[in-house]
């Protein structure tokens, strides 16, 4: 059976702040050296999955560099590869992706090309392992026209679609963002089409004004096709907001993840030939983190992931943060729960987050209050800095004083 995989990988979400003011949520880094998007590549590669489209529309330069020629997912072959499918629709100018639906229907020719006989759609921004051979082996013992796969959470959110499955697989009901969810079985946005039905589905969603799968495609297709829900069962996560992000990262820490029987692969060759970056050097204490190749501790860090090529002077705290490529902690500065991007450079006694306050950000409050600072790239802190918590500094923020109070955002 011959399948074409789709990613979604376009998104910038105004939901991570100014750690997406750069680059697209699926470049984003996690887990100290792997990007979002490497954990739908290795599932696909895992799954024999050949051929693969990337669809991007933001700040793609991050993805393209990240991506190469696609070989380290094995994507790289007379019979396959992966290719960037950005915004373009016919002879006519460059469009914007006006959702999910538009953005494979705008690639149809792309599809057509391959002539597979399923396609499989899948989010860049869920966090997990799976095998997709199960899945697809599922919906073609259903015969579906459709299967959409999910994933149990205690927890129940509006932010989700939920569906109700029978005991047969079958899709029962199906709900984008309810106010009540009517089950506990969370959509990983992870759609497997029979492609003349995908097609079809495109053409007529064309026509309407909104353009997303499920809430457009999957609401209207229960009742009338063969729509099937899959059972993923294991770790997910949908790092959309701050807060889950943060955790996501602080789950590896807390032993909830058991990352290398995950087979995760990624890039080590961009960013600075990091597949040639010495072992890290540590004369300092480390804690319960992660220590990636590089990075030179000579302070304390406790309950954090460092990212390649960062610094810990001495006398320099570091605990529950998470910190980027190359940056670096100045001699006696102290950070807590702070999520520090790349090549940010923090001087000598700072002090950022660490003092318990209510304040939440002023101008973010739903997004940003349980305590993170976030620090964006390129930034030079200066000495003897203190900053609050609940706070977001952007790249191009400028420092007009030494202490920045908590609720603060500075561009």
């Amino acid at each position: 059976m011959k399948v074409l995989a789709l990613v979604l990988a376009g998104g910038r979400v105004d939901e991570l702040l100014c750690l997406t003011e750069q680059r697209p949520k699926s470049a984003l880094p996690v887990f100290a050296t792997y990007r979002i998007i490497d954990f739908v590549l290795s599932n696909l590669m895992h799954a024999g999955i050949r051929n693969v489209g990337v669809l991007s529309q933001y700040r793609p330069y991050a993805l393209v560099r990240h991506l190469g020629t696609g070989e380290h997912w094995d994507f790289v072959g007379r019979n396959r590869g992966i290719r960037l499918l950005p915004p373009y629709r016919g002879l006519k100018a460059s469009d914007w992706y006006k959702g999910t639906a538009d953005a494979v229907y705008q690639n149809t020719s792309y599809i057509e090309t391959f002539k597979p006989e399923h396609v499989l759609i899948a989010s860049a921004d869920h966090i997990y392992r799976m095998d997709y051979r199960p899945l697809i082996n599922f919906h073609l013992e259903k015969d579906a026209d459709a299967t959409v796969s999910f994933t149990r959470r205690k927890s129940r959110s509006s932010r989700f679609g939920y569906g109700v499955i029978d005991t047969r697989g079958r899709l029962q009901d199906y709900q984008e963002r309810p106010d009540t969810p009517p089950s506990d079985w969370v959509s990983m946005t992870l759609y497997l089409f029979k492609t003349e039905f995908l097609i079809d589905m495109l053409k007529a969603n064309a026509e309407e004004h909104s353009h997303e799968f499920g809430k457009d495609i999957i609401t209207r297709c229960v009742a009338k096709y063969r729509i099937f829900g899959y059972r993923h069962r294991g770790y997910w996560a949908y790092a959309r907001t701050i807060d889950s992000y943060y955790n996501t990262n602080m789950d590896l820490v807390r032993g909830k993840i058991a990352l290398e029987d995950w087979q995760i692969r990624t890039n080590l060759l961009e960013r600075c030939t990091q597949a040639d970056r010495p072992p890290a050097y540590v004369n300092g204490k480390i804690s319960n983190s992660i220590i990636s190749e590089g990075c030179i501790i000579e302070g304390t860090v406790a309950k954090s992931l460092l990212s390649p090529g960062v610094t810990v002077a001495p006398g320099a705290r570091v605990t529950n943060s998470i910190v980027f490529h190359d940056s670096s902690i100045g001699p006696g500065s102290k950070i807590d729960k702070t999520i520090c991007d790349k090549d940010t450079s923090i001087g000598r006694g700072c002090i950022i987050g660490g003092s318990p306050s209510s304040v939440a950000s002023l101008e973010f409050g739903d997004l940003l209050s349980s305590g993170i600072t976030i620090l964006g790239k390129n930034l030079t802190i200066p000495d003897n800095t203190t900053i609050g918590e609940n706070t977001a500094i952007y790249s191009s923020a400028k420092f007009s004083s030494i202490r920045i109070d908590a609720g603060s955002t500075l561009r």
